[in-house]
């Protein structure tokens, strides 16, 4: 059985989510622990500021798919020593609703901004890394693929993803109803797909004053020299506080990257100026208390409603849209796996039919050999055993509708193995 355990912005709040963020090196270890005690048999988890996503396979009694998600969730919230409840904060969904969930969030439905296309790559690089680990299962892999295929054809086809939509985007926007943005000095802190555009964005809006740092200067100048803005080291971050009013934070630091003494610091050198900090990272780079320094004007991903709400009416026949599209693909992969539980049964009716004409059990009459050696029975008998056994497996799928009667399923499971 197929399921997702799903920490999101929609029912977790940013200080929840940030306690759930994977790494990929903590995506290989909690597979290979929950995997040492035969839980799960496949695994991919997709961790962005706005979810982690956990997706698993694992082998279950009918009836007993309960028991399967209890031990995956518990074994997560034992490995990030998580010591409240869960289950306000939680999406739990089982088989098709997984299927459903995902061909949906690759094509930025289940979104913060409609549309959006990171998550197209966030996925494919939680697929890729996935996969060149091994810890995917045929099921998983085979979701996965076709949710890729759902998503380019139902872009192509609509306009869900019509101009430039991002978290970036939506920040920017903010900024631009806040304050004259052609006026103001920006710092980008990270090099990252999220300051690339967002810078892109300012770019748009006028400004030019902007300036990049990142822990690695090489991929700061990189950026630097892409958009012909200036970058700095990252050990001047202190000093360029001084001297900008806006500064955008999007890195993978685990840890916060400013106390107060440091912002302090800034605003005691920029007297009467404010300061915007935005915190686009999960986990946060900017403990949440800054908001309440004077003079502190904090934004982070759950501070962008208004945007958020614009981009969803803009987006709304799109939706429909794409969702109308996303049942074909749905039906596509529901037909493969639910005739794909037969396929135990069939193989092994193939088997057992193969093993009785092959018997030496009589000679043939013509030619005085064994059946399986006579040329003209061995022609026949193919001819006879193809159009039985696929009568047979005719039979067989439509008794059992195409693999979906569980109950049927064992019993031709029982029978043939």
């Amino acid at each position: 059985m197929i399921g997702l355990i799903s920490i999101n912005y929609k029912n977790a709040p940013l200080e929840v989510r940030e306690k759930f963020d994977f790494s990929p090196s903590q995506t290989f270890d909690f597979y290979n622990k929950i995997v040492d005690k035969n839980i799960v048999e496949g695994l991919m988890i997709l961790s962005t500021c706005n979810r982690t996503e956990i997706f698993f396979e694992g082998k279950t009694q009918l009836g007993k798919e309960n028991k399967l998600i209890h031990n995956v969730t518990k074994e997560l919230v034992n490995y990030k020593s998580f010591h409240e409840s869960l289950s306000p904060y939680v999406e739990i969904k089982t088989k098709q609703y997984v299927t459903e969930h995902l061909f949906r969030l690759v094509c930025g439905l289940e979104s913060m901004i409609i549309g959006e296309y990171q998550i197209v790559e966030q996925i494919k690089q939680s697929f890729t890394y996935a996969k060149h680990k091994n810890m995917l299962s045929p099921v998983l892999e085979r979701m996965i693929q076709k949710s890729f295929e759902a998503n380019k054809y139902i872009r192509t086809n609509t306009e869900i993803d019509k101009g430039a939509v991002s978290i970036s985007y939506a920040v920017v926007e903010k900024l631009s109803n806040m304050v004259d943005l052609a006026t103001k000095n920006v710092l980008v802190v990270g090099a990252g797909e999220t300051s690339l555009l967002a810078v892109k964005h300012l770019l748009k809006k006028g400004n030019k004053n902007i300036c990049v740092v990142n822990r690695s200067i090489d991929r700061a100048e990189a950026l630097a020299k892409k958009f012909k803005i200036s970058f700095n080291d990252y050990k001047n971050l202190n000093d360029l506080l001084l001297h900008n009013d806006i500064v955008i934070f999007s890195t993978s630091s685990k840890t916060p990257l400013l106390n107060h003494k440091q912002i302090d610091r800034a605003l005691n050198f920029r007297k009467e100026d404010s300061i915007i900090l935005i915190d686009l990272s999960v986990p946060r780079n900017l403990p949440s208390s800054v908001n309440e320094i004077y003079g502190v004007n904090l934004i982070n991903v759950d501070n962008l409603k208004d945007q958020i709400n614009k981009n969803y009416k803009k987006r709304k026949l799109e939706i429909a849209k794409a969702e109308g599209l996303i049942e074909l693909f749905l039906n596509d992969f529901d037909q493969w796996t639910t005739s794909r539980q037969l396929r135990p049964s069939i193989l092994a009716l193939k088997e057992q039919f193969n093993d009785l004409l092959n018997s030496d059990l009589e000679k043939c009459s013509c030619c005085n050999k064994k059946l399986k050696d006579c040329i003209n029975f061995s022609s026949q008998h193919n001819r006879i055993r193809t159009k039985f056994l696929n009568n047979l497996i005719k039979k067989i799928k439509d008794v059992s509708d195409n693999g979906k009667d569980e109950n049927v399923i064992g019993v031709i499971n029982k029978i043939f193995s």
